[in-house]
């Protein structure tokens, strides 16, 4: 998968906004208790996430890959004594013993990638043999392909956020479904790197579609579908929405 028309204008403020979802994306560490030695961070930017586990649980090993160099480059300056990784098959882990995070990628993965790629992805994810697979991402559910909320559309088509719907619907198409909608609400506000986000998909696969991808070398050992609070107060502050259709998953999955 090629990133170069794909790459972030501003990687400051691409980088401060998945920092403020740290916590949450450590929510497998408390929910896996059968051993194993490391954590792979696939799609760790630049390693903010294995930096603030490392404290927290100082036994285990800690790993990183990327696709971008770049984000590479500034992970092992970030967490220097720490390897990582921008070409898969130079990763030394025993996968055997290791969770393989995935959190906030499987969408980049569709978005940016081809179809060759995302069957690549899931064949690493799943053909590895990893000892636990996390995986965080934003994820709609089947019952989100209905008739748009009125309310909440008109509420959108009052707002002050014009502009971002003509981009989107320029893109996406006339927003006439609760998952265009949805997926208008998660991103109208990142306006920094607005010509990426506007055209990226945040909803590439459901809930139910990524169920039947799981092989049966792996069983559910935690599922949660959510709404991220910080979107649901936003949207309260800035259109008077309440939105109660989940927006993501959180998911972990066992070898067994």
């Amino acid at each position: 998968m090629s990133i170069g028309e794909n790459k972030i204008v501003d990687r400051e403020i691409y980088l401060t906004r998945m920092q403020r979802s740290i916590l949450d994306k450590m929510f497998f560490i408390d929910k896996v208790f059968e051993p194993f030695d490391t954590v792979l961070d696939f799609g760790c930017a630049n390693g903010e996430l294995i930096k603030a586990l490392r404290p927290v649980c100082p036994y285990y090993k800690y790993a990183g890959y990327d696709l971008d160099p770049e984000m590479i480059a500034a992970a092992k300056e970030n967490v220097p004594d720490v390897p990582f990784w921008s070409r898969w098959e130079e990763i030394e882990v025993p996968f055997e013993s290791t969770l393989l995070n995935i959190s906030s990628t499987i969408h980049e993965v569709y978005s940016y990638g081809t179809e060759a790629d995302v069957r690549e992805f899931w064949q690493r994810v799943f053909g590895s043999g990893f000892r636990y697979v996390s995986i965080r991402d934003m994820m709609f559910e089947q019952q989100l392909v209905r008739p748009a909320d009125a309310a909440q559309l008109e509420a959108v088509r009052r707002s002050s956020y014009t502009k971002q719907l003509k981009d989107f619907e320029s893109v996406w198409g006339e927003i006439k479904t609760q998952k265009q909608l949805v997926h208008f609400l998660l991103k109208y506000k990142y306006t920094q790197n607005w010509e990426r986000e506007v055209r990226e998909d945040y909803f590439p696969i459901s809930a139910e579609s990524l169920s039947e991808l799981v092989p049966e070398s792996y069983r559910v050992v935690y599922c949660e579908r959510f709404t991220l609070p910080f979107t649901a107060w936003q949207l309260r502050q800035d259109m008077g929405i309440e939105l109660t259709d989940h927006t993501h998953i959180k998911l972990i999955l066992e070898r067994v």
